[in-house]
């Protein structure tokens, strides 16, 4: 029997970043014909490919390659399978173009962070050819087969960050505006979200503008990258930004990640019971001590203004 999810021509794809269960990738259907939101890493393509074999999909009848930023998790792939697909579209934000039609700069910064470890997690990222691509401006709608798929550029996590959403089936595609979401996040009163406030654009008061505004449409599902498609219920909104307000008041760098679990447990406990929250605090550990990095950069950035 096929899911909601399914019958609303929605297909989740893992794409293994680091293991199952992190990241996902979205397949949407109309008339046979398919937009891809989300690429994943170059060296997991053949575990994505293998699903969409699963599935039954002509990967030829992909016409649209969507992601929702250049963050390699999210795009990382992006030039592969726009090789793979000579005649599919890819569409990105408009400040989001040159990275993926030369990923030289991308790859640069993502190795100072990663180093040796940036081969096995992200492979070799390959430019996306310049006429294969266009940009999705604020509001713009594209048609899949007649499905109309309408972009909403969404600044707090990453200013060339964009989601996309989908009047049929009334849902969001959030990349990560709408926070990590997890499967052992949502086995509380309802779908609890974790913010992502990665470097180094982190900007906590656009991102819960951007929010309101996924908000306002009144969705019935929420699709984000990290990790699969949920209901949309208020309260995973307002305790997603009551954390993100949380993180806008600190100010000791040297006591952000002591902080920033406090918070998460704070949050966690209002969701579910103390013994299932103290297990996600554990699990979210890698996550935490992303969004730390995101807080500091933002707390000495704003500091640097000041003097």
């Amino acid at each position: 029997m096929k899911t909601e999810h399914e019958l609303n021509g929605i297909i989740t794809i893992d794409t293994h970043y680091v293991k199952q269960g992190i990241a996902a990738a979205y397949l949407i259907e109309s008339g046979g014909k398919y937009a891809l939101i989300e690429t994943g890493t170059a060296p997991q393509m053949d575990r994505m490919l293998a699903q969409l074999d699963a599935a039954h999909v002509d990967i030829n009848s992909i016409e649209m390659i969507i992601p929702t930023h250049v963050h390699l998790d999210h795009a990382g792939a992006v030039g592969h399978w726009a090789n793979r697909l000579p005649n599919a579209k890819v569409f990105c934000h408009p400040r989001g173009l040159k990275h993926l039609v030369d990923p030289s700069a991308l790859e640069s910064s993502a190795r100072s962070v990663y180093g040796e470890a940036f081969d096995t997690l992200y492979g070799r990222l390959r430019p996306v050819p310049a006429d294969q691509i266009g940009v999705l401006n604020d509001g713009e709608s594209l048609t899949l087969n007649g499905r109309p798929l309408v972009a909403h550029h969404m600044r707090g996590h990453a200013d060339h960050h964009l989601c996309i959403w989908d009047e049929q089936s009334r849902s969001w595609f959030t990349g990560d505006a709408y926070g990590i979401s997890y499967a052992y996040l949502r086995e509380g009163a309802w779908p609890f979200s974790l913010p992502a406030t990665t470097p180094t654009q982190f900007d906590p008061e656009l991102a819960c503008s951007a929010i309101d505004a996924l908000c306002a449409k009144d969705p019935k599902w929420i699709y984000p990258t990290h990790f699969g498609g949920m209901s949309f219920d208020l309260r995973t909104a307002e305790t997603l930004k009551s954390q993100l307000k949380a993180y806008a008041q600190l100010s000791a760098p040297e006591d952000a990640l002591k902080a920033i679990r406090a918070i998460t447990l704070e949050h966690l406990l209002t969701a579910m019971g103390p013994n299932c929250a103290e297990q996600c605090l554990t699990a979210l550990a890698a996550d935490l001590e992303l969004n730390t990095q995101g807080v500091v950069y933002r707390i000495q950035r704003i500091k640097q203004k000041s003097t």
